[in-house]
């Protein structure tokens, strides 16, 4: 019953992951920050992948794997440099 709304709430916290991301791009981060950020993105990642199938789940996934994408990365990033 409640997975016809998860896309909806996926859409809400990318939108919100937004909201905290510019301030931070603007005046720097802190460890308080990166969690906050990371959890929005993970959070949205799942109430789109557990949302009811449909349209808005397709667009709910993808908007909401670009910045899952980016996290794995920039978390696979110094391994590259470590292969060098």
């Amino acid at each position: 019953m409640l997975r016809k709304y998860l896309s909806m709430l996926s859409l809400l916290l990318f939108s919100l992951f937004f909201a905290f991301i510019t301030p931070i791009v603007v005046n720097g981060t802190s460890e308080i920050g990166d969690i906050v950020v990371i959890s929005l993105i993970i959070a949205s990642f799942l109430a789109a992948l557990f949302s009811q199938k449909g349209k808005l789940r397709i667009l709910a996934l993808i908007v909401s794997l670009i910045p899952v994408l980016l996290l794995v990365g920039f978390m696979l990033l110094p391994l590259f440099y470590l292969l060098e």
